[in-house]
């Protein structure tokens, strides 16, 4: 007994030292810039060093200690891993200068990687949210050792981040705090008591955007000025994204993974799309897209459960051995991961199950269009709604949403972690609702609504957000999707244009988020609009100047009129496929 407990101890403490060189790692490499400063790499290689391997390159704001944990596996799995640091971040020189110089350092920290010995000349990037944007800067350059990509939930600059719709919102500058200097200032940022007082001394006291910085953290902020100077999606945003010219040279492998609930599905669609509609033959084959039920955080790190939605077991996919599986086939000519089974494969919520085609846009075979009515309804309360009718209202019927910027009363509002699932409160300030009738048949909806408003407006400019919701026989309530949008760039985030006040126009809420849902019989969609009046976004004041600028002082009270009539049909399409 005592000499088999023995051999077991030997055994294990062999095990020990096998695992512990298993992996070489090497910290704090300097990687020279093209201007001479040196960023910094923490290198994760394979036990194997007397041989070149191909490489995988996360290029990350978080500083390079986050990546420990894939370090090793990969490093396991027979890939040299480098994390590094931008510019200004971490161990890294230089200036920090969110998206200014990331495409071109990553092109320059490719080629440095690719002359190594260590080096089979073979690169693919990985990466969510900011390092999934920072693959498509980095692709942009063109590297010739960048073999692939895998962007996920990534970041679009004046799309998604830091506005939206052309609104900004604060947590423009709690994420410039926590990757502020090299250090990470992760409590701070996950103070969310903190935040929120600020957020409502902001609102209460009318204090103006351009001094959130002053307000929340007492200094100026250069980056947070910046940005605002830019209130328009201008050359400054749209030079960080591929030229057509780019997208129709990019022929290697792409892997887009986004969600459904990810906040910056806009950008990573907008990537994709643009391929699509850009790419070169043998490009597009080969770009793959998978879309979850997920947050912008379950694209890392699937849930089966999310703000009281449920999902099957089968939606939590292995993202680690996924990636695993994209580069041995990319990067070592293995074999395709079985996943994908398509170039689209997305999940079906409410039917839990996952499914392929070789098309986004042939997906749904229909559009259900409904139109708005309010007869004997102001459409201002849930118990009397106006109407989503599959007809056009033969009345010149209009609904009027009033927004006053120095009225700070909080109204009734939801808040609790069953977000997605949350009855719609009986009345709210500031908003309106139409409800369809029953759906006569299960209903697959896939793609993004669109909702089409004839407005008339007493300012020239105001903040307008569309929410669309679903309810079942039961009276459960599931939200399917949203938009924000600036009324000056209701002809485009690059073309700002005022309104003329009394005159009846035309504003297409486009929405961006895609979902896929299965709508079971008899359930009813509830369309709601509002004026947007958040304390975490920029506060319109309504006077058509630079809304950062604005102050109390300019405040005007928003009458927003909603037509629909023949002439004016407001309206909402939903994009679906019939099932009897």
């Amino acid at each position: 007994m005592q000499k088999t407990l023995i051999i077991i101890i030997l055994a294990c403490i062999h095990c020990l030292s096998v695992h512990a060189q298993d992996i070489d790692i090497k910290l704090y490499e300097n990687i020279p810039m093209r201007d001479g400063i040196k960023l910094s790499a923490n290198i994760y290689f394979p036990d194997s060093l007397e041989k070149s391997h191909p490489v995988i390159l996360v290029y990350t704001p978080y500083v390079n200690d986050e990546g420990v944990k894939r370090g090793m596996f990969f490093a396991k799995n027979g890939f040299v891993f480098v994390t590094l640091d931008l510019r200004g971040r971490g161990n890294s020189e230089g200036e920090y200068r969110p998206f200014e110089k990331d495409g071109i350092d990553g092109y320059d920290a490719i080629n440095w990687i690719s002359q190594q010995d260590w080096c089979n000349g073979n690169i693919g990037m990985m990466g969510g949210s900011y390092r999934g944007m920072v693959q498509w800067m980095t692709l942009k350059n063109k590297p010739t050792a960048l073999k692939t990509i895998v962007p996920t939930a990534s970041v679009g600059p004046g799309i998604d981040f830091p506005k939206f719709g052309g609104i900004f919102g604060n947590y423009t500058l709690r994420w410039l705090n926590l990757t502020g200097g090299n250090s990470q200032n992760s409590n701070l940022f996950g103070d969310t008591t903190f935040w929120n007082n600020k957020d409502k001394k902001k609102y209460k006291e009318f204090v103006p955007f351009k001094d959130w910085d002053l307000l929340a953290l007492n200094k100026r902020n250069p980056v947070f000025q910046t940005w605002i100077s830019h209130p328009d999606f201008d050359e400054y945003w749209q030079n960080f994204y591929p030229t057509l010219e780019d997208y129709a040279s990019f022929d290697i492998p792409i892997l887009t993974i986004t969600g459904y609930f990810d906040a910056d599905q806009p950008g990573a669609m907008t990537y994709y799309e643009d391929h699509m509609k850009y790419g070169n033959p043998g490009g597009k084959a080969n770009h793959y897209l998978i879309m979850g039920p997920w947050s912008h955080a379950g694209t890392r790190k699937p849930v089966t459960e999310l703000g009281g939605l449920t999902f099957g077991s089968d939606s939590k996919l292995d993202m680690m051995q996924l990636h695993l599986e994209w580069f041995n086939w990319t990067l070592k000519n293995g074999k395709k991961p079985d996943f994908l089974k398509d170039q689209v494969n997305y999940y079906m919520m409410n039917d839990n199950k996952w499914m392929y085609a070789n098309e986004m846009n042939r997906i749904a075979n229909d559009t259900l269009t409904y139109y708005l009515s309010s007869t004997d309804s102001d459409a201002k309360l849930l118990i009397d709604p106006g109407h989503l009718s599959t007809q056009k209202s033969s009345n010149a019927e209009t609904d009027t949403i009033i927004y006053d910027p120095l009225d700070v009363e909080e109204t009734e509002s939801y808040s609790g972690s069953n977000y997605y699932t949350a009855p719609i409160p009986i009345e709210e300030k500031g908003r309106v609702l139409y409800v369809s009738n029953k759906l006569d048949n299960n209903t697959t909806v896939f793609g993004r609504f669109e909702v089409g408003l004839y407005l008339t407006l007493n300012v020239p400019d105001t903040d307008m957000e569309v929410s669309l919701y679903a309810v079942d026989a039961a009276g459960e309530t599931q939200y399917i999707g949203s938009d924000m949008l600036r009324l000056r760039y209701r002809e485009g985030l690059d073309k700002p244009k005022l309104v003329k006040p009394g005159k009846i126009f035309f504003c297409k809420f486009d929405t961006p988020f895609i979902t896929g849902l299965e709508l079971k019989k008899d359930s009813r969609f509830i369309l709601k609009i509002n004026a947007v009046d958040l304390d975490y976004v920029q506060k319109n004041y309504n006077s058509g100047k630079n809304v950062s600028l604005e102050t109390k002082k300019d405040a005007l009270k928003a009458e927003i009129k909603i037509h629909h009539s023949l002439e004016n049909p407001s309206y909402l399409k939903i994009p679906f496929s019939s099932k009897n």
